[in-house]
């Protein structure tokens, strides 16, 4: 490694789960690290040189802080923008850059990127408002059921809705949105690919997300996912092809959907993603050292698996808020090929995730049936 990189100090906005494995990466490297976000409590407080208290969202706090860094990255994609772009005119190295995350952070702007670049995705239509929206429906231009997404902020299932029919549009909020085709799919994929900065390319297997139905959250991510040799290629040339045509540098998480032959692309993260958890156990080089490695231009690391994984989320039960408890937690310790992970928010509230556990075993089955059993055993609650 060049000893210059012992003198940069890299800055991470957001400290929340991802930030706190980011840093485990950068403390084994001896990497020097600040941290802005806005929850005294943060995961990350107690693991970086510096942390700083303060809304992501703000020009002036991200410019600010950023400005005390050499090279700024982020794990959450809801963040001042222009903040990004200014400190990029100042000469800080920000990736991924302002220009890759002001499209993926907008909805609409991510569609239309798809559409200009020849990339397979739903078909949808924006609107600025619910009047808008409404009068479409009314001159029957909207097939139910559709999927309602906020163009902006929306995070974790939040932000997104099923619409069944003119009634579930109600209690929409009033905001700009897009109305998308309702995919029948048979699974949903990701894929977490990093590129560096001199153009190295890498991408994690291909894993399948399964979703709880009630929360539109992910419950399990299974590597390698169940589908042919044909299909794990199509989508990791498509996974290749959003990186290179973002230019982006750092990590793509590539969320897609897969009906019989064809795929199409759902949305983009560009991050490390909750998909990619698994990597910390199954591969030899994580997605959090492998985003590291691709900001500071390093070598990328080795992305082979071996055997099967499964990795559940731990979220908030309904009805619970507050301090957080953790019933039966000690079951995890009786399974010897499951790796758990809590990530140390001091309040759960529902669907909040609080942790993860991730088994590795030759057995997919034994694998799978051991990760529904933890689920059903492990409660998060206040």
């Amino acid at each position: 490694m060049n000893s210059e990189l012992f003198q940069k100090t890299l800055g991470i906005v957001g400290g929340g789960q991802l930030g706190k494995m980011l840093l485990s990466e950068c403390n084994k490297m001896n990497i020097k690290t600040h941290i802005l976000d806005p929850n005294d409590n943060s995961p990350c407080k107690k693991m970086t040189n510096k942390f700083h208290i303060g809304d992501f969202k703000d020009f002036d706090t991200v410019l600010n802080f950023g400005k005390e860094c050499d090279l700024i990255t982020f794990e959450i994609e809801h963040i001042n923008v222009d903040a990004l772009e200014k400190l990029e005119a100042l000469g800080k190295k920000v990736y991924p850059s302002s220009y890759t995350l002001k499209i993926i952070q907008d909805k609409y702007k991510q569609k239309c990127f798809f559409k200009d670049h020849n990339i397979p995705t739903a078909n949808f239509k924006f609107f600025e408002n619910i009047q808008e929206l409404n009068k479409s429906i009314n001159n029957n231009e909207i097939k139910f059921p559709c999927v309602w997404k906020k163009t902006k902020f929306g995070y974790d299932g939040f932000g997104v809705r099923i619409l069944k029919s003119v009634d579930d549009t109600i209690d929409l909020p009033q905001t700009e949105m897009i109305i998308e085709d309702l995919v029948a799919f048979d699974k949903e994929l990701s894929i977490i690919v990093a590129r560096s900065e001199s153009g190295e390319i890498k991408c994690f297997k291909t894993v399948e997300m399964e979703f709880n139905s009630d929360s539109n959250q992910v419950e399990f991510v299974i590597s390698p996912a169940k589908i042919s040799k044909k299909i794990d290629n199509l989508a990791q040339e498509l996974a290749i092809k959003l990186v290179k045509s973002l230019n982006c540098v750092g990590l793509l998480a590539v969320e897609m959907f897969l009906h019989d032959d064809t795929i199409l692309i759902n949305e983009l993260a560009p991050r490390p993603h909750n998909s990619g958890h698994l990597t910390i156990e199954a591969c030899q080089t994580s997605q959090f050292q492998q985003h590291i490695r691709s900001i500071f231009n390093l070598k990328l690391g080795e992305t082979t698996q071996n055997g099967s994984a499964v990795m559940l989320n731990l979220v908030g039960e309904n009805n619970y808020s507050g301090d957080v408890l953790y019933e039966n937690l000690d079951t995890v310790f009786n399974i010897k090929e499951a790796n758990l992970h809590i990530y140390g928010k001091t309040e759960t509230r529902p669907n909040r995730k609080m942790g993860h556990i991730t088994i590795i075993c030759n057995n997919f089955d034994e694998a799978y049936e051991n990760a529904k059993l933890l689920k059903s055993k492990i409660k998060v609650k206040s």
